[in-house]
């Protein structure tokens, strides 16, 4: 008997990591031998980015952008900590695609962009409710 199919959204986060590492791998499956071991690590690191931005949109969204927090017998307002996470892991998740995109041979580095950045912004499963 087979097994139901699990959402994208319902699976663990290492799962989510290794869905996505084996998609992105797929675009850089031609790579000579000495750029594929340099690109296995950064797909990796990837991989981590993409599903860490999902998390942390998840936590903005479901929280507020400025947040009240009680430090000893003072009431501040603070910047949600998650929004902080999230512009460094941009950060980083733009780079490891510059990164990426630049191993690849100019003709395909357009088209492996494009579907790079669908990873980041279209997860499987997104817009099925």
């Amino acid at each position: 008997m087979a097994k139901p199919k699990i959402s994208y959204e319902d699976l663990p986060i290492a799962d989510k990591i290794a869905t996505k590492k084996r998609k992105i791998a797929k675009l850089f499956r031609e790579l000579p031998a000495e750029k594929k071991q340099f690109a296995d690590s950064l797909i990796e690191q990837f991989a981590v980015s993409t599903v860490t931005l999902e998390r942390l949109v998840d936590e903005i969204n479901n929280g507020d952008l400025i947040e009240d927090f009680v430090q000893g017998t003072q009431k501040l307002r603070r910047e949600n900590p998650a929004l902080k996470s999230y512009n460094a892991t941009v950060k980083s998740f733009t780079a490891l695609s510059k990164s990426l995109l630049d191993l690849l041979p100019e003709k395909t580095q357009k088209q492996a962009g494009e579907e790079l950045m669908n990873f980041a912004t279209k997860p499987p499963g997104a817009g099925r409710k």
